[in-house]
C-alpha cells in the first residue's frame, strides 16, 4: 500500500476537489494523510472520514493580511515545515499532492527537501500564490482551466463527486427551482440582495439558499410567494444542483465546475475582492 499526503486549506474550492481525489485514491489502495488547517469546514469534511488521517496545523493566510498576521505566518512556516518532514519520513510518504491554500507552502517545500514527488492541482483560472511558488518544483501540474501550454501542465478540470445520486424529493411542482449559493463560506452580498431581487418578481418560486456558516441571520426575508429553505451549509450540494433549474452563485471554481457538469444554467456574481480577480476570470471562461 502506498502512502500519500494530500494537502488543501480553508475554502470549499480547495477542499472538495481534494476530498474527491482522496476518495478515489482510497479506492485504489492508497493510504491517505490529509494535511490542512483548523477551519470548521475542514474538520466537518475530514474528521468524519475514518479512512483518512487528518492532521491540522494552526496557520492563517498571508496575502491581504495585516503586518502582525503576516509576521505570525512567517514565524510558523519553518515550524510546520519541520513537522511535515517528520510526518513524511515516519509515514514513508511516496508522493505529495497539493490543491492550493497557504498550508501547501511548507508542505510542498517539505516534500521537495525530502525528495518526494510533488504534484499540484490548480482549480482556478488564475494560479494561486502557493501554486505559483511551488510550480517550478512540481513533477506535474493539473489545472481546471487552460492556463498554460507548458508540458508540465495538464488541463483536466476539477475532480468531482462521481457517485450517482437521485435528485432530492423536494418542491416537486411546476414552479421554477432556484439554487442560491455564495459558496461554502457564503456571500453577504448574495444573502442580502438576492431574496429582495427574487421577491420583486412577485411570482411563485422554489428556492434553496446556502448562506454560509453562522450567516443565517444575515439573509433577507423571502416573501410568502416563494417556497424557500435556507441552510448554512449543504453537504450534498450535487443533489440540489440536480434539483434546480438554474443557480445564482459566486464564481469559485468548485461551484462553477459542479453546476457546469450538471448542465444547469447560472447567474454568476464574481466576488470583486477575490485574489487576482480570479472569480471574474473563472466566470468569463
Amino acid at each position: 500500500m502506498k502512502n500519500l499526503i494530500i494537502c488543501a486549506a480553508k475554502t470549499g474550492g480547495h477542499i472538495f476537489p481534494a476530498l474527491s481525489f482522496a476518495e478515489e485514491a482510497l479506492k485504489n489502495n492508497y493510504k491517505i494523510t490529509f494535511l490542512g488547517t483548523n477551519t470548521d469546514l475542514e474538520k466537518k469534511v475530514f474528521e468524519q472520514n475514518e479512512n483518512i488521517d487528518f492532521i491540522k496545523f494552526e496557520l492563517d493566510g498571508f496575502r491581504g493580511k495585516c503586518v502582525t498576521q503576516k509576521l505570525i505566518f512567517l514565524i510558523k512556516l519553518p515550524l510546520i515545515f519541520f513537522q511535515v518532514i517528520s510526518i513524511i519520513v515516519s509515514k514513508n510518504i511516496s508522493s505529495v499532492v497539493c490543491f492550493g491554500g497557504f498550508i501547501t507552502v511548507p508542505v510542498g517545500f517539505a516534500s521537495i527537501i525530502s525528495l518526494r514527488k510533488l504534484y499540484l492541482h490548480e482549480q482556478n483560472s488564475i494560479a494561486g500564490s502557493s501554486n505559483r511558488l511551488l510550480s517550478r518544483f512540481a513533477k506535474k501540474i493539473f489545472t481546471a482551466f487552460p492556463i498554460s501550454k507548458n508540458k508540465k501542465y495538464f488541463f483536466i478540470g476539477n475532480p468531482a463527486n462521481t457517485q450517482n445520486k437521485k435528485a432530492i424529493d423536494f418542491h416537486q411542482d411546476d414552479n421554477l427551482n432556484i439554487l442560491v449559493t455564495g459558496g461554502s463560506q457564503g456571500a453577504d452580498f448574495i444573502n442580502k440582495n438576492i431574496p429582495t431581487a427574487l421577491n420583486a418578481f412577485n411570482t411563485k418560486l422554489n428556492v434553496i439558499h446556502q448562506c454560509g456558516l453562522d450567516k443565517i441571520q444575515n439573509v433577507s426575508n423571502y416573501n410568502q410567494e416563494i417556497n424557500s429553505s435556507i441552510f448554512e451549509f449543504i453537504d450534498n450540494l450535487d443533489e440540489y444542483i440536480n434539483w434546480c433549474d438554474f443557480a445564482i452563485c459566486r464564481c469559485g471554481a468548485g461551484t462553477l465546475s459542479e453546476i457546469s457538469q450538471k448542465k444547469r444554467g447560472m447567474v454568476m456574481i464574481p466576488l470583486p475582492k477575490s485574489i487576482d480577480n480570479h472569480q471574474y476570470f473563472n466566470a468569463l471562461f
